[in-house]
């Protein structure tokens, strides 16, 4: 896996080499270690009031997951499986990374800080995000003529530059609803001291999982702040 390099920018946190507090648990095992399970169950109450817009949402008829569901989930799978659902979250932070493989890639976040645990982070491909950032806040409505409805199409100015400041001018705050596969990323960190953490990422590597949903068409992404 790769390690990420980043800059922290006022209410901008992008994604780094962070340190979570340790996690020594194998996700595959029928029972969580107990430091793990004492962690998630302090995520509901971060949730709430996700959980209590949910059910007057229509996108989340069919049932919306929050940011400390979805880690529950990705820690519960099999290393390098994924889980689909429907996701719902507000953005609080977000960024980029600017070496390796994911270098292209923008980054939002369902807490200002990436690193703590019940983060979901949502990845975005450049083109995807471009369509994004060009949506409009609302179309305002549709016509109604003669019996036909005609839904007005409407998106604002393109982003000649695309970075994390343009990203958040216009995300940042925003709840949306992304529908995709949740996944454990593990995240090298060389801060602290190597220690065997058996059936996790290697066997002495230093690091961390993030909580991603990979975005890879605009059309996985809903606010659902608008109407």
């Amino acid at each position: 896996m790769l390690g990420k390099k980043a800059v922290r920018c006022g209410a901008v946190t992008l994604l780094a080499f962070a340190p979570l507090i340790g996690v020594p648990v194998h996700a595959d095992d029928a029972a969580i270690d107990p430091q793990l399970a004492a962690h998630l169950a302090t995520l509901a109450d971060a949730d709430a009031s996700l959980k209590a817009a949910r059910p007057a949402l229509a996108d989340c008829e069919t049932g919306c997951i929050t940011p400390g569901e979805a880690t529950a989930m990705a820690l519960a799978a099999a290393e390098g499986e994924g889980r689909t659902g429907r996701f719902l979250l507000d953005i609080q932070g977000g960024g980029q990374s600017f070496q390796g493989q994911l270098g292209t890639m923008m980054f939002v976040n369902s807490r200002r800080d990436y690193a703590t645990l019940g983060t979901l982070t949502i990845a975005f491909e450049p083109d995807a995000l471009h369509a994004l950032l060009r949506r409009a806040r609302s179309c305002g409505g549709a016509d109604v003529i003669d019996g036909q409805i005609t839904v007005k199409a409407c998106y604002g100015e393109a982003v000649p530059d695309l970075n994390m400041f343009t990203m958040m001018q216009r995300l940042g705050g925003r709840r949306i609803i992304v529908e995709g596969e949740v996944r454990r990323n593990w995240i090298d960190s060389p801060i602290g001291t190597p220690k065997p953490l058996a059936n996790f990422y290697g066997e002495h590597e230093v690091g961390y999982y993030q909580v991603w949903v990979h975005v890879t068409d605009a059309a996985q992404v809903t606010f659902a702040d608008e109407g």
